[in-house]
């Protein structure tokens, strides 16, 4: 029936950007130790990198996009100087169900649109009345990034509970469980929680399709839900990210909207509408009264990703990069200058209740990152991928380094390191050169890891760049058994967070 339904809406067979080149899964499975290293790794880096990112196991029944593979792991362990390489399923219930089937069983945002989309989901919900499909545990790929929390390490998406993974000794990957906290969260995860530097306190967002369509929660240090609430929405919106400051959350309202009804007239579900006003909501950290989230308006715009923000003053200061113009969701935005990002600051006075933004810098970007010590607090710099797009789709060639504080755009861009011709990368995670804040020069002593594909040798690297520095010359460079596919957000877990992660004393286990 699905099959029928897609050659209908002409999916079926249709080239698909997003399962092509680098964007298209890889097949294989691996740890491979002992990888080749040109230059010195340093031991800041001692520990692990993982980057999470979708990759279909199954070739699409129909429409498919960027958003829709089941998620993978691509890790990097990191021991005094030598290097080991793994990647691995997330195994999710979704993922677990669909091999036993051989073929896709859950939907889809890619066949979402139109009349046939509409068909396809109400075909999934009768699967799902019928059995033939389990939602008990879920229903996310958890393809969208990681966080380490509570000892644990965490695959996350928005649509579904975390799951907690392991990076073992050897570098090989394993999933433990799908993480409910006990039955205490009821409301979906976010695939951008914040972690409070000084607090411990994991906060994050969910939204869903049922009213109030959005959850605040706080999980503590320890891991013990301490807050998980409703806050009402005038509208079902895809809140990807969102901020914290010392005392403040701050959600971010736009206008990237769900409409199941559009589809019934041959529109795609989600559509941004730039009729309708970007809205950011003010609440207090831990409170649960929703009636105290204070809403300041701006014009139309859309940001997938939050720098970061902090209190001065009377005022908030959040920085993202802003899609000025909003975005084509099917694309992930639109080819052309007036379809990409650009740092911004969006400025709310707590005093007078308006807000205003500016652009920072003119460089297109996206995946911003700043050290996770840093957090909620006031940042200087923030590191992004320059976003050189083509067709629509995110290209990557690129690191730029941008000055929070600068007086003017031009002078905002502090650096940038070009990966060399026929090379993308994407987010590169910040490690500081010591887990120890007062044992830093700067706050930009430490070091930038992220991959980099080569479309030539169709091969990827694990690279690192000296954020101080930012010399265009890596410190280091690991080649890579495999290429590791264009993915979202990484991690850096650090030699007493791997630690932590096992209950028992490792030193007697396989090591690279």
């Amino acid at each position: 029936m699905e099959v029928v339904i897609s050659i209908v809406a002409g999916k079926r067979g249709k080239k698909n950007p997003w399962m092509e080149g680098n964007y298209g899964p890889v097949t294989e499975e691996l740890v491979e130790a002992d990888l080749p290293v040109e230059g010195t790794l340093p031991r800041a880096l001692n520990g692990a990198y993982v980057r999470n990112g979708p990759n279909p196991p199954h070739q699409p029944i129909g429409g498919h996009h960027w958003f829709d593979g089941d998620g993978m792991l691509h890790a990097v362990r990191i021991k005094d100087g030598k290097a080991a390489y793994s990647n691995a399923y997330v195994q999710t219930s979704r993922f677990k169900q669909e091999k036993k089937a051989g073929h896709p069983l859950f939907s889809r945002l890619g066949e979402l649109e139109g009349i046939p989309g509409l068909l396809l989901h109400l075909l999934h919900e009768l699967k799902e009345k019928l059995g033939i499909v389990d939602t008990k545990e879920g229903t996310g790929p958890a393809n969208t990034s990681v966080v380490f929390h509570n000892k644990q390490l965490l695959a996350l998406v928005e649509a579904d509970l975390p799951y907690v993974v392991r990076v073992n000794n050897d570098a090989h990957i394993e999933t433990l469980e799908r993480q409910t906290y006990g039955g205490q969260l009821q409301s979906p995860f976010t695939a951008h929680p914040k972690i409070d530097p000084v607090t411990g306190e994991l906060h994050g967002i969910g939204y869903s399709f049922h009213r109030p369509w959005m959850h605040y929660y706080v999980i503590g240090k320890g891991g013990t839900v301490k807050l998980d609430m409703d806050i009402s929405l005038p509208d079902p919106v895809m809140m990807h990210d969102f901020a914290i400051t010392e005392d403040y959350a701050v959600f971010m309202d736009f206008p990237l909207t769900f409409k199941g009804e559009a589809m019934a007239k041959g529109k795609p579900l989600i559509s941004f509408n730039s009729g309708r006003a970007s809205r950011f909501g003010v609440l207090p950290k831990l409170s649960d009264d929703a009636s105290k989230v204070r809403w300041f308006e701006l014009p139309a715009m859309y940001a997938f990703h939050v720098s970061n923000a902090w209190q001065e003053g009377n005022a908030i200061r959040l920085f993202a990069c802003v899609y000025e113009k909003g975005i084509n969701f099917e694309s992930v935005a639109a080819s052309g200058n007036e379809g990409q990002a650009c740092m911004t600051e969006i400025r709310l006075d707590l005093t007078s209740g308006k807000a205003t933004s500016r652009r920072v810098a003119d460089v297109h970007c996206e995946f911003p990152t700043v050290p996770d010590s840093l957090v909620g607090r006031k940042t200087r710099y923030t590191y992004v991928a320059m976003d050189e797009r083509e067709d629509g789709v995110v290209n990557a060639k690129g690191l730029a380094k941008i000055d929070l504080t600068a007086p003017s755009a031009q002078a905002a861009l502090a650096a940038k390191i070009g990966f060399g011709p026929g090379r993308i990368g994407g987010e590169a995670v910040f490690v500081p050169s010591s887990p120890d804040p007062s044992a830093l020069k700067g706050e930009d002593d430490g070091y930038l890891a992220t991959y980099v594909y080569d479309e030539a040798k169709n091969s990827s690297e694990f690279v690192v760049y000296d954020a101080c520095s930012f010399s265009a010359e890596p410190v280091a460079r690991v080649k890579l058994p495999q290429r590791v596919p264009f993915g979202f957000h990484g991690k850096h877990i650090n030699v007493a967070q791997f630690q932590a992660q096992f209950p028992f004393d490792i030193h007697f286990l396989p090591d690279i």
